[in-house]
């Protein structure tokens, strides 16, 4: 009877610590913004952030990994100097694109031309969640709730164009085939929201430390903080 005892207890701690693993938390603090084209580093407050599936999703969180209703951000690609980008959902907006630097020590979360740049840091004493946080949304918009959904339950929405039948088929209807009543679809492109369309895209504000090289399209330094480079979430397309 104590032998069953002591593997039940050991069972239980192997699933806690299992568990325990498949996410980790960090507080990161807010250093920078550009907004309406103003840099200013007067600003405060942090947001904790949760990764899950080996970084594979992210979402901000409280301290201890639930989320707070933002939504979450999926892993889209890794650039030649190991920069992450995650696009989804935070408290910024619903098309928010965060750049992870590789090792997770900070981050920058981009919705349109909004910049802001974060840090991670020891969280203040008595921060148990964000200190950004959105109002509830009414229960007919809002769509995520505190749920965080598992990444194969998260794709890009594809909206059909439909072909319908001719006016001549459809007078015919009673006499025809059902193939020549069958509508068909094909997926609609859609313009990508992080390069607007171009296939390119600009890291603004990157302070990541990567090698000083010239970039031709913005005419500075990559040290300066702005260069251009394929679009790593259309993969030069434009489009999704």
């Amino acid at each position: 009877m104590q032998n069953i005892k002591t593997l039940l207890l050991l069972f239980t701690v192997l699933v806690f610590s299992l568990t325990a693993s498949a996410q980790t938390t960090y507080y990161y603090k807010l250093t920078k913004k550009k907004v309406n084209g103003v840099v200013s580093e007067n600003v405060s407050g942090g947001q904790f952030i949760t990764l899950v599936k080996n970084g594979a999703v992210c979402y901000e969180s409280d301290k201890e990994g639930f989320s707070v209703n933002h939504g979450r951000l999926d892993y889209k690609s890794s650039d030649e100097n190991g920069i992450k980008l995650y696009v989804g959902g935070s408290y910024y907006g619903s098309n928010s694109i965060l750049l992870f630097k590789s090792d997770y020590s900070s981050f920058n979360i981009k919705v349109g031309n909004d910049v802001y740049v974060y840090k991670r840091a020891t969280p203040p004493a008595g921060a148990m969640t964000c200190s950004l946080i959105r109002k509830p949304e009414s229960s007919s918009s809002s769509s995520s709730g505190g749920y965080v959904p598992p990444a194969s339950a998260y794709q890009p929405v594809i909206l059909p164009s439909t072909t319908y039948p001719s006016s001549s088929s459809s007078s015919s209807t009673s006499t025809s085939s059902s193939s020549s009543r069958t509508t068909t679809t094909t997926p609609a492109k859609r313009e990508c929201i992080r390069c607007h369309g171009t296939g390119r895209q600009e890291y603004e504000g990157v302070t990541f430390g990567v090698d000083t090289k010239y970039c031709n399209e913005c005419h500075r330094t990559v040290s300066s903080g702005h260069y251009h480079s394929t679009c790593q979430l259309c993969h030069g397309k434009g489009y999704y």
